[in-house]
């Protein structure tokens, strides 16, 4: 099967060694192991998935799962739940959505964090083309805040140095959004869908899934940001 990897660390990158690597290139490779089907991964970039999904010209991957694109995907197992953000700049307070109105708010293209988020055409969002960008623009003060997945953020914003120029403490949460491992329709491997089911059931059960997230993202991430949300 050939499975996509997105190519955006710590989901799927080239290391020092110049091997590629991340989160969800170490879940294919758990999940190969354990239904002893052959995986062959790629990295490919966000912008394309969707389009080769939609084509068939891969078979599947990791990704959001997003209800209006469930014509194009047969969902097989859920990997994992993950909570959606905006975090601010020092000295800005968000303590409710509507105080979301008036900042400038990046989030890259082409990601889905809420229903309501992603509807609001009142909000100022500006389109990203990746994460580097964000930090460059949040230490320049061009941006108020930036939007995504909780984990991603955090390490996105520490590697390219602009951790220190946000309040992690008053970060909103958007609501969660669910990784699903998926195939395209047209994929010729839909008969694996059941085998594939249950090895990721296993691993869930035994862990191996969160082991390599706090490989990558680390246990203190986890306990270090205070979600406030309306819910």
């Amino acid at each position: 099967m050939n499975m996509h990897v997105i190519d955006n660390a710590p989901m799927g990158y080239i290391d020092a060694n110049g091997q590629p690597t991340g989160v969800h290139w170490e879940y294919l490779a758990a999940i190969e192991n354990k239904s002893g089907i052959c995986i062959n991964k790629k990295l490919l970039p966000y912008s394309r998935l969707w389009a080769s999904l939609a084509a068939g010209t891969h078979d599947g991957g990791i990704i959001f799962r997003s209800p209006d694109r469930d014509y194009l995907i047969e969902a097989v197992a859920l990997i994992r739940t993950l909570q959606t953000v905006v975090i601010p700049r020092k000295g800005i307070t968000i303590n409710s959505y509507e105080d979301l109105t008036g900042l400038i708010i990046g989030k890259t293209r082409g990601t889905q964090l809420s229903d309501r988020f992603d509807a609001d055409d009142t909000l100022k969002k500006y389109r990203l083309n990746h994460y580097q960008q964000a930090a460059k623009m949040i230490r320049a003060g061009r941006l108020d805040a930036v939007a995504g997945s909780d984990a991603v953020l955090h390490y996105q914003l520490a590697k390219y140095g602009a951790i220190q120029y946000v309040d992690l403490q008053g970060s909103f949460n958007l609501g969660y959004r669910e990784q699903w491992l998926q195939l395209s329709k047209k994929s010729k491997h839909l008969d694996k869908v059941e085998a594939l089911k249950k090895a990721i059931t296993a691993l869930r059960t035994e862990g191996v899934l969160n082991a390599i997230i706090d490989k990558y993202y680390g246990l203190s991430f986890k306990e270090s940001v205070y979600l406030k949300s309306e819910t």
